[in-house]
């Protein structure tokens, strides 16, 4: 069974409310037997058999509006649908200039409501949220689409495209021909499909240099860009590897691009400076922490190595 939403409520809140519409609303919605009257009239009978109406409660105030902007009249119902965590969110909208993207706004809403949840229970699929808008504006009857799809300058070509699940570029399962055959895009996705691999100089050599995708990309593409590429693949080649790797590439690099050789070699030199610099670090942080396991004080860590207060603190949360 889904945990209850904490009861976060305010009465005070809604009496300093100064549109009389918006002060009304809120009261109203405060009272649980009203709320629940609204929600059981105008929500489908069929969802409405799969609420938990006792768990119903209102949410304003909580965490888990944080950096939402909705409005103070505006109000946030947790609840449980079929056991799981769900929420409603009822606006009340009256105001004469309407607003003609409220489709939009209401997403928004949705969409923050589903991302605080995320941040807020790690590991947890996402909970049903239920819009609902109640209109009493000078226009009658209510002018614009509650269809999202209306919100965009075309419609149709929005229905057909917009909002679909996301196009799909699995490397992963891409042979190495056929990623060659995008051609100057290819180079990346080689890089981004062997980056894991622990022989990585070995596919480097073939499907980049000996290629001549690298010569490709700098006579084609921009060779600053050529530059700053090779400077990118060194530190990946580097990544959980001998530091050394990412150096002999960078020398290979050189060779095969003459033209920016000497830029190349000048970024190994600092390359090669970083790595030395963290060495150092790592070894310090292993010195940490087994001084730490030994019940080390705080200071004299600090004093032999040099690391700052924010690091011996993550260190020694474990001893």
């Amino acid at each position: 069974m889904a945990k209850k939403p904490i009861a976060v409520t305010s009465s005070t809140q809604a009496r300093e409310i100064k549109d009389p519409f918006d002060r009304l609303f809120r009261l109203s919605m405060q009272e649980k037997k009203l709320a629940v009257e609204l929600l059981r009239t105008y929500l489908p009978p069929e969802l409405v058999q799969k609420i938990d109406f006792s768990t119903l409660t209102l949410l304003n105030g909580s965490t888990l509006l944080k950096n939402l902007r909705i409005t103070h009249s505006d109000c946030v119902y947790g609840c449980t649908i079929q056991g799981q965590d769900a929420y409603i969110i009822v606006a009340c909208e009256h105001q004469s200039d309407d607003d003609e993207l409220m489709a939009f706004r209401v997403l928004k809403y949705v969409v923050g409501l589903m991302d605080n949840y995320s941040r807020q229970n790690a590991n947890k699929k996402l909970p049903i949220i239920l819009p609902v808008v109640i209109y009493h504006g000078k226009r009658s009857p209510y002018p614009h689409s509650i269809e999202i799809w209306d919100c965009f300058e075309n419609p149709e070509l929005a229905k057909q495209w917009a909002l679909k699940p996301f196009q799909l570029i699995d490397l992963t399962v891409m042979s190495d021909k056929e990623i060659q055959q995008h051609n100057l895009f290819s180079a990346m996705e080689l890089v981004f499909k062997h980056a894991w691999e622990r022989e990585a100089l070995d596919w480097i050599k073939q499907q980049l240099i000996h290629s001549d995708k690298l010569a490709i990309i700098y006579s084609d593409v921009d060779s600053e860009y050529a530059e700053d590429f090779i400077k990118c693949l060194a530190e990946i080649t580097g990544h959980n590897r001998p530091r050394e790797e990412g150096l002999q590439l960078l020398k290979l690099c050189a060779e095969a691009l003459p033209t920016i050789g000497e830029e190349i070699m000048t970024f190994a030199q600092q390359f090669r400076q970083e790595g030395l610099q963290q060495g150092r670090h790592d070894k310090a942080f292993e010195i940490a922490k087994n001084m730490l396991a030994e019940g080390a004080d705080f200071q004299f860590v600090k004093r032999v190595t040099k690391l700052s207060d924010e690091e011996i603190n993550r260190l020694r949360v474990h001893y």
